[in-house]
């Protein structure tokens, strides 16, 4: 339990917050000053987690759940947007991919954990409602109280995401001759995967794969002959390594315009 506490401690100094454990929690803090924001983080549930879970599971988890309790911090101390309805927030609603952790990171500070989809077993779509400044995580008892579908949410939040995302073009990505990068640098990269197929639909056929090695990062290859996918598997394998905030290996296709995994990757 002190290996997972230490590596949680070093992942939310990484993450620009302080941490101060105490008795197996940590007093986190966003920021300094009478403005920082603060909240008592209790990994608890996390580590019950990580003990079930393989070695190549352990990183994307704890950086999963660090990353909820960063976004529930970057909600300002006097924000309303926990009582918005849906058609107050759905103008600022916008969609962002993480390990299946991050509504424990959520819950540790907000009581409540972030409603998600399933997108595989290693990646989950939570909701961010954009405030200026800062961002309000969507709770489940939030989406509960709008009394809203799911779809419906899930299509709002894809239409802002659409229209910061058709503008945009790939680029080579480092080295890889045949594997392209979509990227803006806004933290809904991995996310773009949802629009993709309709943003870019004159370069999607049958044989294009992607990856989403971390929230940041939307790698794709055009043709999936083998040497195209032995480069997607490298570049992909590159960046969950060496990021400090990994997601998945896996290999993705579109099933009706939606991610489908069609390759699973594991360390």
């Amino acid at each position: 339990m002190n290996d997972y506490l230490a590596y949680i401690a070093e992942s939310l100094r990484l993450a620009n917050l302080q941490p101060s454990e105490v008795a197996g929690t940590f007093n986190v803090a966003m920021g300094r000053g009478p403005s920082a924001r603060k909240a008592n983080v209790d990994p608890g549930a996390l580590i019950e987690l990580l003990q079930q879970s393989d070695d190549d599971q352990i990183k994307p988890l704890i950086s999963g759940f660090v990353s909820g309790v960063e976004h529930a911090l970057l909600e300002p101390r006097h924000s309303k947007a926990a009582e918005w309805n849906f058609v107050e927030s759905a103008g600022a609603l916008m969609p962002i991919y993480q390990p299946p952790s991050f509504p424990m990171g959520v819950e540790a500070v907000h009581g409540q954990p972030a409603w998600v989809q399933c997108v595989s077993d290693e990646v989950v779509c939570a909701f961010v409602i954009r405030i200026s400044p800062g961002l309000r995580v969507v709770t489940a008892d939030q989406f509960e109280r709008w009394g809203a579908t799911g779809d419906r949410v899930f299509s709002g939040a894809r239409s802002m995401l659409f229209h910061r995302t058709r503008e945009l073009q790939t680029r080579q990505f480092e080295d890889f001759l045949h594997v392209r990068r979509l990227h803006a640098g806004d933290g809904h990269d991995a996310a773009r995967a949802m629009v993709y197929a309709d943003a870019f639909y004159t370069q999607v056929g049958p044989g294009l794969r992607f990856s989403m090695p971390s929230p940041d990062h939307l790698l794709v290859i055009h043709e999936a002959g083998e040497g195209n996918l032995e480069q997607l598997r490298a570049a992909t394998d590159e960046v969950f390594e060496t990021s400090d905030t990994p997601l998945s290996r896996a290999i993705f296709g579109f099933e009706r315009s939606r991610p489908v995994v069609v390759e699973e990757r594991h360390g």
